[in-house]
């Protein structure tokens, strides 16, 4: 039985014994995937690395599938309202969703989590591993990282961190910045990373944490100042910029974005978007605009992209914990 023989009247065959069902399941697994546009939700504003990012790839995967992908971006709460609408639409391959590290350390950190990101998700494949910078307002008296641990901890709570929710790589990063190197700041939520940036500029907040592609040229033309990194040693795009671990030990923050499809998502379709995604993310030109912009290409399996998510689950779970953050 293939989608074809549906469509060619069987449709009505089956109907007579109540099977009409099995031509949608037949043709949701079937070869015609896709056959209409794709909706891809990005669960945080316009302009922010995971926007950027989602919409470079997004451009060469309509190529692929040779159906157009429409970004739909719904930020708030950290990702989780842009995670739950993906999670609860059809499982049919038509709508798919931009994750990040935020669905594992979300549910650390929010007492109220809308979505189980080990269950409600079916993981595709990751696009791009994120490291991120630490900047700061350039009225800001500081220009390393212990000049910024000294003013936190002879000012407590004089820094403030805008960050693009609860959760985000950013509020982490900076928490546990800031109980590594004991001083107090308070954090301020936005509905995603562009709004952060305009306020940060404006010097109506210190400091934030974002990934190396969104803050490019706000870098180059002095608007931010930049003060470290958060991988292990220095970026190649920016090799005058020190790694936070060079003032504290071992201080590490690592992040992803990856696609995602509801949980229940026919294994076929899972599938062959999981194979088209690799094959563009291989492409020389996407890959080299993705590092430009501060993104390590990674691509991975929907089996390892599900590894890494649990793994990743647990690994923050510990931190908080160790850290001593309580849920809000």
């Amino acid at each position: 039985m293939n989608s074809l023989w549906c469509r060619r009247g069987a449709v009505q065959w089956l109907a007579a014994l109540g099977l009409a069902g099995v031509c949608a399941a037949v043709s949701a697994q079937g070869q015609d995937y896709p056959n209409r546009p794709i909706t891809l939700i990005v669960p945080f504003a316009p302009g922010g690395g995971s926007d950027l990012a989602s919409r470079l790839v997004a451009n060469e995967l309509s190529k692929a599938l040779g159906q157009r992908i429409v970004i739909e971006n719904k930020g708030g709460a950290g990702g989780n309202i842009g995670f739950a609408a993906g999670a609860k639409a059809a499982p049919d391959g038509y709508t798919l969703t931009t994750i990040t590290q935020n669905i594992t350390v979300n549910p650390h950190l929010t007492k109220d989590m809308p979505l189980d990101p080990l269950k409600d998700l079916q993981p595709i494949g990751v696009m791009v591993q994120v490291y991120s910078m630490l900047v700061t307002t350039p009225s800001l008296p500081v220009t390393n990282v212990a000049e910024l641990v000294a003013f936190g901890k002879s000012r407590p709570g004089a820094l403030t961190g805008g960050h693009g929710g609860v959760g985000g790589q950013a509020h982490l990063s900076m928490m546990l910045l800031a109980n590594a190197a004991g001083f107090k700041a308070e954090y301020v939520p936005y509905r995603g990373e562009a709004p952060v940036l305009l306020d940060l500029i404006a010097g109506r907040t210190s400091m934030t944490v974002q990934s190396l592609g969104g803050l490019g040229q706000h870098v180059q033309t002095g608007k931010l100042r930049p003060i470290a990194v958060t991988s292990p040693t220095r970026m190649p795009q920016y090799p005058n910029v020190p790694a936070i671990a060079e003032t504290i030990a071992g201080f590490e923050v690592a992040g992803w974005y990856g696609l995602a499809a509801p949980a229940g998502t026919p294994a076929p379709i899972v599938r062959r978007i999981s194979e088209q995604l690799r094959l563009v993310l291989e492409q020389p030109e996407l890959r080299k605009a993705l590092s430009e912009m501060g993104f390590v290409v990674k691509p991975n399996s929907p089996d390892e992209f599900g590894a890494l998510i649990r793994n990743d689950y647990r690994r923050i779970q510990k931190l908080v914990a160790d850290a001593g953050i309580k849920p809000e």
